[in-house]
């Protein structure tokens, strides 16, 4: 029985695994992502890794879960500023003519959701968001079971629609984007100002601190993180009423961190949306963590090659 080998390509790490067609991940590791030369080194990195696996076991494909914008039909990497010197890489081109074997190149959050879909949180449903929480926001549309990916395979930015306007400025040049305020990034900003207020300093602190201090009733944390939740639900309203998913997925490393997280962002929603679009709970934690881009990948290999096994 054949394999796929799975890489998940990020500006520090590439996270990399051997799946079955049947979807469990039976060996995975990772390697630090080249800093130089990167036209060069990662061709051979990634090689490097599929001829190891080939040696002892039968590959049928590659798939890859990468960070930056990918054109999926070309296989080839738009544009990424996490790692020099990567944008414009005909990824699949490149390891398909060295390693003889079909290559499959997809978006990092977008195979993330399909992983999702496939062995995770959300299995069995086929209209879906999935939202990644870190210093700004991933996103990625499912509409019947396929990705939505528009006339410039550009679709699904929804961290920069706006929500505030003449609001808080954004990297993307606008002003209120989502992601200004419901990103990890804006609840550890918030808390910095809010504590600056009361006459104290705080040079770090991470998002998922400031989500166990909430917990545990500190009043400064409190009020940023009820601000933060409501920015929140804000933004999944508008997704709700303008896509009706069945399941909005949110993943990141805060949203690893309690229960109560999501049902509060479940709570909050349900007082944003109209009553006809309340049907319980919609919004779920990802459930498959950092293996979720190496699942979708491999998930997208064996759907081309007509050998997924649900």
């Amino acid at each position: 029985m054949s394999n796929i080998v799975c890489f998940d390509i990020g500006g520090t790490f590439i996270k990399y695994g051997l799946l079955s067609n049947e979807g469990h991940l039976l060996l995975k590791d990772k390697v630090a992502t080249p800093k130089s030369n990167i036209q060069h080194l990662l061709p051979e990195l990634l090689c490097e890794k599929v001829k190891d696996f080939q040696k002892n076991y039968p590959i049928s494909g590659i798939g890859i879960s990468s960070c930056g914008l990918v054109d999926h039909e070309k296989g080839e990497i738009l544009f990424s500023n996490n790692i020099q010197g990567y944008s414009g890489m005909k990824l699949s081109e490149i390891l398909s003519h060295k390693l003889e074997l079909p290559v499959s190149v997809e978006n990092d959050v977008k195979s993330a959701c399909l992983g999702e879909m496939w062995k995770g949180a959300i299995q069995g449903k086929r209209n879906v968001v999935f939202l990644t929480l870190g210093t700004g926001i991933g996103s990625t549309i499912i509409i019947d079971g396929k990705i939505v990916s528009g006339s410039m395979k550009l679709a699904g930015e929804l961290g920069h629609t706006v929500i505030e306007m003449d609001g808080r400025p954004c990297n993307c040049g606008r002003k209120g984007c989502y992601e200004r305020y419901a990103a990890t990034s804006a609840l550890v900003i918030d808390y910095i100002k809010e504590k600056k207020k009361n006459g104290e300093v705080v040079e770090r602190i991470s998002g998922e601190e400031i989500m166990l201090l909430a917990l545990n009733q500190d009043p400064t944390a409190l009020i940023v993180y009820k601000r933060f939740i409501h920015y929140i639900s804000a933004g999944l309203a508008n997704i709700t009423h303008l896509l009706n998913p069945e399941a909005i997925i949110i993943g990141g490393g805060i949203a690893d961190q309690a229960e109560q997280f999501i049902q509060d962002i479940n709570n909050e929603l349900k007082k944003e949306i109209m009553d006809i679009y309340d049907k319980g709970s919609i919004v779920y934690s990802a459930a498959l963590g950092n293996d979720a881009g190496l699942y979708g990948s491999g998930y997208i290999v064996l759907n081309n090659l007509n050998q997924l096994k649900e």
